[in-house]
C-alpha cells in the first residue's frame, strides 16, 4: 500500500489527476482535512466530480455566494470512494448551535436538498421548487436543483430560510 503526504489541496489534485490509478491510501487525516471548508479543497472536489464544467461552475457559484450567509461548507464522507469523500457537500450554520446541514448540494449533478418542509415554501409559487415524496415530519423535504444561473438566486433565498429555522 502506498501513502501520500502533502497538503489536502495537493492530495486532492493528485487524486483528481490520477483517478483510481493512484493506488494511494490517503488516510483518515487527509480525508478529514479535505472535508474542511477550504475553498480550494471544495473547488477540487466539485470540479473532480461534476458531470460538466457548467455544473461545476454553477455549484461553485452557489457555494461561494452561500458562504456570505454565515455558513460552513463540508464534504461528506464515504467508504466507497478512493478519496473517502462523498459526492455531496453539506452547508451548515457556522453559529454556535450546530444542527444538521441546512442544505446538501451534489457535486455531480448540482442537485440541492434543503432542510425545509412544504409549509416553509407554501408562499412561493415557483416550478423550480420541488417537493420530495417523504414521510410527514421529514426535515429535508424540498429540492431546488441548480439547473441554471437564475436558480442560484432562488437557492440562496431558500437556504436563508433554512438557516432561519436552525438559528
Amino acid at each position: 500500500m502506498k501513502y501520500l503526504e502533502g497538503t489536502p489541496e495537493e492530495i486532492a489534485q493528485f487524486l483528481q489527476l490520477m483517478g483510481d490509478e493512484s493506488g494511494v491510501d490517503v488516510g483518515a487525516a487527509a480525508v478529514e482535512a479535505l472535508g474542511e471548508t477550504t475553498a480550494s479543497g471544495t473547488e477540487t472536489l466539485v470540479r473532480g466530480r461534476a458531470r460538466s464544467q457548467e455544473i461545476a461552475d454553477r455549484v461553485l457559484t452557489y457555494l461561494s455566494r452561500v458562504r456570505a450567509l454565515g455558513v460552513e461548507v463540508e464534504a461528506g464522507t464515504s467508504e466507497r470512494t478512493r478519496d473517502g469523500l462523498s459526492n455531496y457537500l453539506m452547508v451548515r450554520d457556522a453559529g454556535k448551535r450546530r444542527f444538521g446541514a441546512v442544505a446538501y448540494v451534489s457535486a455531480i449533478h448540482a442537485g440541492l436538498t434543503l432542510r425545509l418542509t412544504p409549509e416553509d415554501v407554501d408562499d412561493l409559487d415557483d416550478p423550480r421548487i420541488e417537493l420530495r415524496d417523504v414521510k410527514g415530519g421529514h426535515k429535508y423535504a424540498v429540492n431546488c436543483p441548480l439547473r441554471d444561473d437564475e436558480t442560484v438566486d432562488l437557492a440562496l433565498q431558500l437556504t436563508s430560510r433554512a438557516l432561519e429555522k436552525v438559528r
